[in-house]
């Protein structure tokens, strides 16, 4: 008797020690969906979308029926330009809550999804264990990569679930599979076949295509290529980082340049592949064509840059000594009249040259104000006391250039022998250059005039 009442103690403790083990686990599956889907809400406000992308999936191991996660999932697949699994998770929440705005949402954004009346009946959980019937597994999609005792079997989950306004039926014939891709929209625009290579093909023949269609048309680079090169460049900065001899990232990475107007840098980078480019000898032609031609409008425009400064800059040197003159002439005149006035105050002795100076500045500026025959005069008295003054004799020359122009024919010829003066005088100067140039510009008015 006490041996049958020691092994039905035993047999109740073990009951309990189970039934509490089972509300254990239960409890820590609860607990781990909401932390999951707490986690991948977090990665996805932090732009992180692989790490969503994870903890969302590791909700629909755990539950594979949790709409939340699914719908969660579909977003974070869209954002990642996964369109056909987006597709495939969305399809399976509009089974569970096809008139759920979420869904609706995400089914606009894919493209639109026609949701037959026929599947407003469909029970979600029958659905999915009939298609693990003779399956001989009861793994789902994602595999089973948690033990299997923390896989939520019971109907407690229907708490995590949003089926609103669902019509659930129990003994319905199964309807036939549904051929759900027909109702999804497909890509559209310029630049559909692009996305949908990405989607099907991944990044490398994605960028390929776009690149082929850039170069065919490149009004296409207005278009939104919804975040394509922006992601490429992520992707291949990191990898030329860890291996920029990598000629295939070398080549991605300097085509991403290219396109991004990085002409000096995309330059620099194709110049290495050049050397040896394998099997991107044809697959670069486009773009090296392109920077040779960016290169040929760099180095006009540069020289015409470089041709401008040159020309501002002997601008400004020609205004420079413009100045310079100037201020030597005024300098001079004011000297000239402090001696003319020291010379008739008495307070110093008169000179030839002094006085020279003073009857220079006095015919200059009567020739200023037009009055030729007087300069002339002045210019003559000058002369006479210091004929070796070069300035003087050029003047005296602009005065006779002046009366020829005006008619007096034998004026130009004394203008000659005046510029020939200071030609004579200072050979090497600016002055006889101005003088060189005078007597070339009379012999042109004596042909012009018939002379």
């Amino acid at each position: 008797m006490m041996l049958r009442l020691l092994k039905l103690s035993g047999l109740i403790a073990v009951i309990l020690l189970f039934h509490s083990d089972w509300r254990l686990v239960k409890a820590q599956t609860h607990e781990d969906i909401s932390g999951f889907l707490q986690q991948g809400q977090d990665c996805y406000k932090r732009g992180d979308l692989t790490g969503a992308a994870l903890e969302f999936e590791n909700v629909l191991m755990l539950d594979r029926q949790n709409f939340a996660a699914r719908v969660w999932l579909t977003q974070v697949y869209i954002d990642l330009k996964a369109l056909e699994k987006a597709r495939k998770i969305l399809r399976e929440a509009s089974l569970q809550a096809p008139d759920h705005p979420r869904v609706i949402e995400l089914q606009k954004m894919l493209g639109g999804i026609k949701t037959p009346v026929s599947m407003l009946n469909i029970d979600p959980v029958k659905t999915e264990t009939l298609s693990l019937i003779g399956s001989g597994t009861r793994l789902r999609r994602y595999g089973l990569v948690i033990p299997e005792a923390k896989v939520a079997s019971d109907s407690s989950e229907r708490d995590l679930l949003v089926f609103d306004d669902i019509e659930i039926t129990s003994e319905k014939p199964r309807e036939p599979d549904l051929e759900l891709e027909t109702y999804f929209g497909k890509e559209s625009g310029p630049l559909a076949e692009v996305f949908t290579t990405l989607d099907r093909s991944g990044l490398n023949p994605a960028l390929d295509l776009y690149f082929t269609k850039m170069f065919a048309d490149p009004a296409l680079g207005a278009i939104d290529d919804k975040g394509l090169l922006t992601r490429a460049d992520q992707v291949y900065s990191a990898r030329f980082k860890v291996d920029p001899d990598n000629l295939e990232t070398r080549y991605y990475f300097a085509a991403l340049q290219y396109m991004n107007g990085m002409y000096p840098y995309a330059e620099e980078l194709f110049a290495t592949i050049r050397k040896a480019p394998g099997e991107y000898a044809s697959r670069m032609a486009p773009f090296i064509s392109g920077i040779d031609k960016w290169r040929e409008q760099e180095n006009t425009r540069v020289a015409m840059l470089k041709q401008a400064e040159e020309e501002r800059l002997a601008r400004e040197a020609m205004e420079k000594e413009e100045e310079e003159r100037y201020k030597r002439e005024e300098l001079a005149r004011s000297n000239r009249r402090r001696r003319t006035d020291n010379v008739a105050s008495g307070s110093q002795p008169a000179t030839p040259e002094g006085a020279a100076q003073g009857l220079h500045g006095e015919g200059y500026d009567l020739y200023k104000r037009g009055k030729l025959d007087e300069a002339l005069e002045k210019y003559a008295a000058a002369l006479e006391q210091h004929g070796e003054n070069p300035e003087l004799n050029y003047h005296m020359g602009l005065a006779w250039t002046d009366k020829g122009l005006a008619g007096d024919s034998a004026a130009f010829e004394r203008a000659i022998s005046s510029f020939q003066r200071v030609i004579s005088l200072v050979p090497d100067s600016k002055l006889a250059k101005d003088a060189q140039a005078m007597i070339r510009d009379i012999d042109s008015a004596k042909k012009t005039l018939g002379e």
